[in-house]
């Protein structure tokens, strides 16, 4: 489907770009925030900039399924969750691990960026198909 009318403004465009930018800046404050509260509630902000992004693609169904589940339900759930735990207030305790995860998870996507420039891809219009 190739963009045309409304897809094709500038003003179209800039609202995507700040749809995601505020996708990218609340998954980075759910990982980031020590106290969990706030990082659920930035949950909250991811779903419904994925329902924003969504309806922007066009994508009707997929965004009011994102809105009521994601959106609605689980977000309830999750935020019902942490508010019934005790000590909340405290926020998330330190880890001593989290050295050894960044070099691990480092590794990890190195190894991945090696495999995959590597790798000798076929494409499917090279491919010889053996007659049927």
């Amino acid at each position: 489907m190739t963009p045309s009318g409304l897809e094709q403004s500038t003003a179209f465009t800039a609202i995507w770009w700040v749809v995601a930018a505020m996708s990218v800046i609340a998954a980075t404050l759910v990982v980031r925030l020590k106290d969990v509260l706030r990082a659920a509630l930035a949950l909250v902000g991811v779903f419904i900039s994925v329902v924003l992004l969504f309806f922007m693609l066009n994508a009707e169904l997929l965004a009011v399924a994102q809105l009521l589940i994601y959106g609605g339900a689980i977000s309830i759930l999750i935020i019902f969750a942490v508010l019934l735990t005790r000590d909340v207030h405290e926020g998330s305790p330190s880890n001593a691990l989290q050295i050894p995860a960044f070099l691990l998870s480092a590794g990890l996507l190195a190894v991945v960026t090696f495999v995959i420039n590597n790798t000798d891809w076929k494409l499917l219009s090279e491919a010889r198909l053996a007659p049927a």
